[in-house]
């Protein structure tokens, strides 16, 4: 016999579920009982009855017939190793009851079928050495008790020439009868199963119920003491050809693969905390993540990981799982290619016939000399969880495999963003693995892992590539490494196609228009193909082609939209059958919105009064900025399609120039970005949490984690909050109130004009100077004279109000007339009083530091000037606007009669 640990196996039919446990429940209670009896005892009594999806559990007192002593005897038929808690919970049960029987004469048996776990049976050795009373039996000593009760008997004469493993003890409600599995003498996999009664021949309905049985697993079953030849069997090698191994890319951006260990970056911290577990022995690996963060790819990075510590490891793919079987085969085919490489030896009576006997088997192995681990690596397994029975047998693994004292461990891989389980999903045997594991949360990757992708893409390219097309790829792809590659696989064929840079920004690159050319490609037959495939993915190839024309199948996979899994089909990527199938991808925008609107408004407005197409340098000088806080500013109009991408220009979209009301399309535009933009879900999110005002801060807290990809420090993070903030005032989604956002309803409205300079009160009021003080200062004199003059408008007047708002000597009317009010640093007869116009100065945020600057130092530079007022404005200035603004203070401190000194 081969690997030997007997089974018991309880079988039994009911019209209803319910009703097979039941009766199965008490068979396994009248054998309990006839177990009893053999060891003395008689007249036992059944105190719980329990029968679960995991095995039964029964509790049973008894007398003995000789010393009348009581017995307590508690039974478990797991379909795994018994806990070593259960074994002392009873112990404490047990000792309870002989302290209120003031009686420690009382026997105790702790039945555990088919064993308890290792921890456990040390325990049960060391209580049975010190505890006359209590015995421990598992299933084989259960094997040999009911032997000599005569209720089975040894294997038969027939059996001594066959390589077999596997014995079981079968439980009927027409007797009880016992079982091998008769192994393949290439295959060590069962060839048949052989059972046998105590006496005579084995009932034909006993035959079926274990032909049926998830012990004999689909096998042939033979009464080996029935007349007649034995049936020939011949392995079958059906089972072998769907254990199938992942496969990993051949370059950096082959999205349709995970990358293999060549080409794969970042995640070192996890990489090392992994090989770590690994090299301290048995042990379980799972890593969680959503779709496309990279779980298949990290799998096959840790296989390299396993080789460079001298070992080995497999990666499967378990779409191709179908039965109880597929968990021992793949065991088998693992352990046979690390003995090819030399990692271990098998032991000449493997088996290979249940998950039990292949445990066994990997238990008595022997290790090469400074092997290292074994790494059985289980992908794809969200699959798995729509079988429950296959699902407990790789919980079974979970739990046996920290039974094996060899360096073998077991890893698992499994999506968390399912959408398709519901209340008949095994949680809780999923929960078991986990708990049993070490758990990898994956997440997406960082700034500096999509700087290295981004280099990697470079080097492809040849090229550098443009900063509006990096910046592009940095956020769209929000840190996921197969939409990363996706759209650098894209740009690397457009531009081997002859499109420039420029041409791929001003386009939307989404993962969805990729996808949409994917299907454009296909004529109606194969894209009706591809739905059909995709409803049902995986699907067993012989299904596929009953609701898909065969050319049609081999059309998609000659195009790699399906790719081949064993004996299944499947669309080359989940994201994309998800796509198929709802018509959507859980892609959002994710552009950092670095401006606010009313930046972006002058610019707007600049460029249409030069006819909608204007050089960077011009503009420049008529905002008296640099050319750097004019690419910007364009920035985020290029991000709503409002703008088209040119190196050197500034070109509004036709669509735009077109428009009837050039502020609406804008407005509309904006609006349909952000509602589809990942900021938005944040702040909706928020608001489920925190309530109808969300706190800009928290706002700006919850950024980071919304946009992994982009590295920022906590400032700036609250400043892309504003900007956000105000742009979604803007688009009509939340307006601003005291420092607070508040979701719009559908009613509402925004107010806010960029293009009419129709901005709210506290844009006007921002930062302070911005202009020189010579038109601001003409101007208030014309209004003092009575010159009517409305907000709004463009030019040299326009921002000379807004300075003068800013400034907060004048008001703004209902009815957009601008007014002098009571602070006005103007005589009666309209002369400028230079220390009435100080007073003013020095209410602006930063402008009694700087102008104390000035006072004890006339030659103070302008930049020094400029950072104090952009720390008092919490703002990033470049280095051009930092100097413009100080030399701007400097003007304004001059008529204000501060003595100044080149």
């Amino acid at each position: 016999m081969a690997i030997q640990e007997t089974q018991m196996v309880i079988l039994a039919e009911g019209e209803t579920l319910s009703a097979a446990a039941n009766a199965r429940g008490h068979l396994f209670e009248k054998f309990i009982a006839k177990v009893l009896e053999r060891l003395g005892y008689e007249e036992p009594r059944s105190e719980n009855l329990n029968v679960t999806s995991d095995g039964i559990e029964l509790d049973v007192t008894a007398t003995h017939r000789l010393n009348r002593r009581q017995a307590i005897a508690e039974c478990k038929a797991y379909s795994s190793p018994v806990a070593a808690k259960e074994l002392v919970a009873f112990y404490g049960k047990l000792n309870t009851e002989r302290l209120v029987q003031d009686d420690t004469g009382i026997d105790g048996f702790f039945f555990a079928l088919p064993r308890t776990t290792q921890q456990g049976a040390e325990k049960a050795r060391v209580i049975e050495e010190r505890d006359p009373n209590f015995r421990y039996l598992n299933a084989d000593a259960t094997s040999r008790v009911a032997q000599e009760a005569g209720l089975t008997s040894p294997p038969p004469e027939a059996t001594r020439s066959l390589i077999t493993s596997d014995p079981a003890i079968v439980v009927t409600e027409h007797g009880i009868f016992s079982c091998l599995k008769s192994l393949d003498p290439e295959t060590r996999t069962t060839a048949e199963v052989i059972v046998w009664a105590y006496s005579g021949q084995v009932p034909g309905v006993v035959i079926d119920l274990i032909k049926h049985s998830d012990y004999a697993a689909g096998a042939s079953v033979r009464d080996v003491r029935a007349e007649g030849p034995s049936p020939v069997t011949t392995p079958s090698t059906h089972e072998e050809s769907i254990i199938v191994e992942v496969r990993g890319s051949e370059s950096d951006f082959e999205y349709q693969l995970p990358a293999s260990p060549q080409y794969f970056v970042g995640r070192r911290k996890l990489i090392s905390e992994v090989e770590e577990i690994l090299s301290r022995g048995s042990s379980v690996v799972v890593i969680n993540a959503q779709s496309g963060w990279g779980k298949s790819s990290l799998a096959l990075r840790l296989k390299e990981s396993a080789r460079k510590l001298g070992g080995f490891c497999v990666v499967f793919d378990t779409r191709t799982a179908s039965s109880q079987e597929y968990v021992a085969r793949a065991l088998r085919k693992a352990a046979t290619q690390a003995e090819k490489s030399k990692i271990l030896t098998l032991p000449e009576a493997s088996s290979w016939a249940s998950l039990g006997s292949a445990l066994e088997t990997l238990k008595a192995a022997q290790w090469s000399h400074d092997s290292g681990p074994v790494l059985i690596f289980f992908d794809q397994f969200e699959n798995i969880f729509n079988d429950e029975l296959l699902t407990r047998e790789f919980r079974n693994l979970a739990l046996g495999v920290h039974e094996l004292d060899s360096p073998i461990s077991v890893g698992f891989a499994w999506k968390t963003d399912l959408v398709g389980w519901t209340e008949a999903h095994p949680y809780r045997l999923r929960d078991e693995i986990r708990s049993n594991a070490h758990v990898v949360q994956l997440s997406p990757l960082g700034p500096s892992e999509v700087d290295t992708l981004l280099r990697k893409l470079e080097q492809q390219l040849g090229a550098k590539l443009v900063r509006d097309l990096k910046e592009r790829l940095r956020e769209y792809s929000q840190g996921l490494p197969w939409l990363f590659k996706k759209l650098a696989g894209h740009v690397l064929r457009e531009v081997s196609n002859g499109v420039t840079q420029s041409r791929l920004v001003s386009e939307a690159l989404n993962v969805q228009s990729l996808f949409e050319k994917d299907l454009s490609e296909l004529n109606p037959n194969e894209r009706e193909g591809i739905y059909q495939i995709a409803r049902y993915a995986p699907v067993p190839v012989s299904e596929a082609m009953e609701i898909v024309p065969t050319e049609v199948v081999q059309t998609l996979l000659n195009r790699r939209l399906i790719v081949q899994v064993g004996e299944k089909l499947d669309t080359y990527w989940d994201i994309f059958r998800d796509f198929l199938v709802n018509g959507t991808v859980p892609i959002e925008e994710s552009f950092i919105l670095r401006v606010s609107p009313m930046s972006v408004g002058r610019l707007v407005r600049e460029v249409i009064d030069l006819g909608g197409n204007a050089a960077v340098g011009d503009l420049a000088a008529i905002l008296n900025t640099s050319e750097t806080v004019v690419y910007n500013l364009s920035r985020d109009l290029r991000m709503f399609g409002v703008l088209a991408y040119e190196p050197t220009r500034i070109r509004l979209v036709e669509e735009f120039l077109l428009a009837s009301d050039n502020e609406e399309y804008l407005r509309r535009r904006v609006a349909k970005s952000l509602r589809r933009h990942r900021a938005n879900s944040t702040l909706t999110r928020l608001v489920d949490q925190q309530g109808a005002e969300v706190p800009i801060a928290s706002f700006a807290r919850a950024l980071p984690r919304a946009f992994p990809a982009v590295a920022a420090g906590e400032k700036t993070w609250g400043l892309y909050a504003k900007s956000f903030a105000q742009w979604f005032e803007y688009a009509g989604i939340a307006r601003l109130q005291s420092q607070s956002l508040i979701l719009m309803d559908e009613n509402e409205q925004s107010t806010v004009e960029l293009l009419t300079e129709n901005l709210p009160r506290r844009w006007s009021r921002g930062v302070f100077p911005k202009k020189t003080p010579g038109p601001a200062i003409a101007l208030l004199k014309r209004l003092h004279a009575g010159a009517e003059v409305r907000l709004g408008g463009r030019g040299v007047e326009a921002r000379a109000s807004h300075e003068l708002l800013a400034l907060g000597v004048v008001d703004a009317g209902a009815d957009g007339l601008l007014r002098v009010n009571e602070r006005t640093p103007l005589t009666s007869s309209g002369e400028l009083i230079p220390e009435k116009l100080l007073e003013c100065l020095e209410r602006k945020p930063g402008m009694v530091d700087a102008l104390s600057l000035l006072k004890a130092d006339p030659a103070t530079k302008p930049d020094a000037l400029g950072a104090i007022i952009a720390r008092a404005y919490d703002v990033q200035w470049a280095p051009g606007t930092v100097e413009l603004t100080g030399k701007q203070v400097r003007g304004w401190a001059k008529i204000a009669g501060v003595k100044l000194r080149r």
